[in-house]
């Protein structure tokens, strides 16, 4: 069976995908989703960025965004917190059980945890 990977990228994710490209959102997102990373005034081939998603993605980040410190969204790269805060969010949007399962890539009994827990009165917990 061959699954085909559905990004979820928000934030500044969304904004590189939109005018740089999702390889490099995803490739940031992979290293350094949930944390900090320092975007420098000009690229330089050995800096963070540079590493992450290569020299030209670099610049166009850095001309996207401008240099200082930004945090990294973690998507659905979050692991279980990140599959549940997106899972809350489509919810919310009114989507079924079943087409949120595939748009997040879990089984719909997942789906269904999360939608009773949240509507148990525990949410202050769920993401803990």
């Amino acid at each position: 069976m061959n699954r085909t990977f559905k990004p979820y990228l928000p934030g500044v994710l969304a904004l590189i995908t939109e005018e740089v490209n999702q390889d490099a959102a995803i490739k940031l997102a992979m290293a350094r989703g949930g944390r900090q990373i320092y975007i420098p005034k000009t690229p330089t081939p050995n800096g963070a960025l540079a590493k992450i998603v290569g020299e030209e993605n670099a610049a166009a980040i850095i001309k996207l965004l401008g240099s200082g410190n930004v945090i990294i969204p973690t998507g659905n790269y979050g692991g279980e917190t990140g599959r549940r805060q997106r899972i809350a969010a489509l919810l919310d949007q009114g989507m079924s059980h079943a087409e949120i399962a595939a748009e997040v890539d879990v089984h719909v009994r997942t789906v269904e945890r999360v939608a009773a827990l949240l509507s148990g009165g525990r949410q202050q917990d769920f993401f803990l």
